[in-house]
């Protein structure tokens, strides 16, 4: 069992230290940000990035998914060759037809969700990037699959080096403002896209085989309104204040988004390693079921630990690195870091269904969640403004997290430790209501307190862990490993 737990953090980790490499790069770039855009330029950032997450699961048709179910299930490499080589066809048709569609529908896209035509320009270069994403996801698959995870770590930094070597530049040098974004986005992802491509090429065999594309079609297909539905369910909210609030407002909870950084490269990190290495674990396994119960009471412990430290110490940081007029982001950070929390559960609470072949009822997941997070927004908005968002969008998560476990506990039954996951859930939102209400305080008082919170926090959820019947025994093997308790063995 530890020495799999290892194997996962082993690859999350690489992941992850790629993904962090990335947000320090983004909140790097952030002061530069906030003096060359002003807030309302920094929502038309914010809005154009709708364009890339809605196109991408249309041009993809799901193909991502089932290359991972297919690729597991081969074991011959000509038969997974061809596994990619379809992928990859299937993928570059479908995006190039949306990109057709959306450039024609440009002035629409515009002013849905920017509220303005003229901004007709950048929905079309945002749509030539999105559809660069799209194509370059199957090679990079393809390095997730075989678990070539630091060649797959490399391509996130790289991608994002190249992007801010060229944003900086047109932002700086030819001070293009928003054209820098959407500009740098684009070099970034055809380059990279490309270069994907030629690493993975090997891999792939040339050709289409429609009897492979209707295998994965039927199992991919249901992921499409899926993830066209957990997109909403993210930027609805988004939407909402746009609407209500402005392109200012919009702006301003961007920045709060890019200071949930630290939980969103840990749930990113975690899902691009999990997902292939649960397939790996059911497969090979004699008993997966307690290795993936071990898993989430983990998973939940550091989540709860990084919603708490994103909670303390984000506001300080936005103070930091932000532009005055960017201060208010401040107030939103315990809110929106909530959301990747709550996306890290759904993604766990989803081991079960996706190890079967029927994932018909991917659908009714998303749209519950829709369903939640519309209901929420239009309620909380009007009342409580941008918090009213952040937290529409988390309930829309979790409401997708709770149906997903009903559906995939009925498929795949998994026994988890819900007292210490519930314990560790109430613990984290004691300590985050605690640094709240220090925000009024002088700011070495907010440091003395925000360093005492974190402090205590992961010795109170060790004595949790120690509690739990379950995880006691494993977290009195691995102190014994570490030399803090004596061995009973």
């Amino acid at each position: 069992m530890l020495r799999k737990l290892l194997d996962l953090l082993s690859d999350a980790a690489v992941y992850g230290i790629s993904s962090m490499l990335s947000r320090i790069v983004g909140l790097a770039l952030l002061p530069l940000l906030t003096r060359y855009l002003t807030p309302a330029d920094y929502g038309v950032v914010i809005m154009l990035g709708v364009v890339g997450m809605l196109f991408v699961p249309l041009g993809n048709l799901g193909m991502t998914n089932a290359i991972f179910r297919r690729f597991n299930l081969e074991k011959d490499p000509q038969a997974r060759a061809s596994v990619l080589g379809t992928g990859l066809v299937s993928v570059t048709c479908s995006s190039l037809v949306i990109l057709a569609i959306g450039m024609l529908a440009a002035g629409p896209i515009a002013r849905l969700i920017i509220g303005n035509a003229d901004a007709v320009a950048l929905v079309r270069v945002s749509l030539l990037a999105a559809t660069a994403t799209a194509i370059g996801m199957v090679p990079f698959v393809c390095l997730r699959a075989a678990r070539r995870v630091k060649t797959a770590a490399l391509v996130n930094v790289s991608k994002v080096v190249l992007s801010l070597i060229v944003t900086v530049s047109l932002l700086v040098v030819w001070e293009l403002g928003v054209w820098a974004v959407v500009l740098g986005t684009l070099v970034s992802e055809v380059a990279l896209a490309l270069a994907q491509i030629v690493m993975t090429f090997p891999s792939f065999r040339a050709g289409f085989s429609w009897a492979t594309w209707k295998r994965m079609a039927s199992y991919g297909l249901p992921f499409v309104p899926h993830h066209l539905q957990a997109v909403s369910v993210n930027l609805f909210g988004l939407f909402v204040i746009r609407e209500m609030l402005g392109l200012e407002a919009a702006g301003i909870y961007g920045v709060a988004i890019r200071f949930a950084s630290p939980i969103n490269f840990v749930v990113g990190a975690v899902q691009q390693s999990w997902v292939p290495y649960k397939f790996q674990i059911h497969a090979e396994d004699t008993n997966p079921r307690s290795f993936f119960q071990s898993t989430l009471t983990y998973y939940v412990a550091a989540l709860s630990y990084l919603w708490v430290g994103v909670a303390l110490w984000g506001p300080e940081v936005v103070r930091l690195l932000a532009g005055p007029e960017f201060h208010d982001a401040a107030f939103l950070i315990w809110a929106v870091a909530l959301i990747p929390v709550m996306q890290g559960l759904y993604f766990m609470a989803g081991t079960g269904l996706e190890l079967s072949d029927n994932t018909r009822p991917m659908p009714l997941v998303s749209f519950a969640g829709l369903v939640m997070v519309i209901a929420a927004a239009y309620l909380l908005v009007p009342r409580i403004d941008a918090f009213g968002a952040a937290l529409a969008t988390s309930l829309g998560w979790l409401t997708m997290g709770v149906v997903m476990y009903t559906i995939s506990q009925r498929r795949f039954a998994i026994s988890y430790d819900w007292p210490t996951i519930a314990w560790f859930a109430l613990m984290a939102a004691v300590f985050v209501v605690a640094g709240s209400m220090v925000q009024s305080m002088t700011l070495w008082a907010r440091l003395a307190v925000n360093t005492l919170l974190s402090l205590a926090y992961p010795l109170t959820g060790l004595i949790f862990l120690l509690r739990s019947r379950d995880e006691r025994g494993r977290m009195l093997h691995l102190l014994s490993k570490l030399r803090l308790v004596p061995s009973n063995r």
